[in-house]
């Protein structure tokens, strides 16, 4: 493993970008979103932002990616980060702050489901490493494009 340290904080390590590569031409499956949540006086949860996006290949298999709670980068997140992540936010405001959205049958997912991930694209810094600031999906028929928000809050999804 690469010492972590030596990555600068607005590039992919070395195993981001190989946990990249090990999706790729894989048939995706499944599509969960993991929204932050805001509440209201009423006590009533709004959407605040995405927080995180799982990608379902198989039965155990699903890559997570996620703007951290910083929003400075995009990451790889694992699911003990976010039960993690989760338990903290509860604990400190007393009530669920990141809700798990199926989001298979949306729109922008519909037509994907069961193709196969052709290919993860990364931009490149002047010196070769690759940016996380943002990084497009390539379906072979469609891109969608993952980034971070302009507002500093959360991902965005474009197609």
């Amino acid at each position: 493993m690469s010492d972590p340290s030596q990555t600068p904080p607005n590039c992919f390590s070395l195993e981001e970008v190989q946990a990249f590569q090990a999706f790729e031409n894989q048939i995706l499956q499944g599509i969960n979103y993991y929204v932050w949540l805001h509440y209201d006086e009423q006590g009533a949860a709004h959407f605040r932002f995405l927080f995180a996006i799982q990608f379902v290949t198989g039965p155990e298999q699903a890559l997570m990616i996620s703007s951290g709670q910083d929003s400075e980068a995009i990451r790889i997140l694992d699911n003990n980060e976010l039960i993690d992540t989760a338990r903290q936010l509860q604990q400190l405001h007393g009530r669920a702050m990141v809700q798990v959205i199926p989001a298979s049958a949306q729109p922008l997912w519909a037509d994907l489901i069961g193709q196969p991930l052709e290919a993860i694209r990364l931009s490149k810094d002047e010196s070769g490493l690759y940016l996380n600031d943002a990084l497009q999906l390539d379906f072979g028929t469609a891109n969608i494009t993952i980034a971070l928000q302009q507002e500093g809050e959360g991902l965005t999804l474009l197609r």
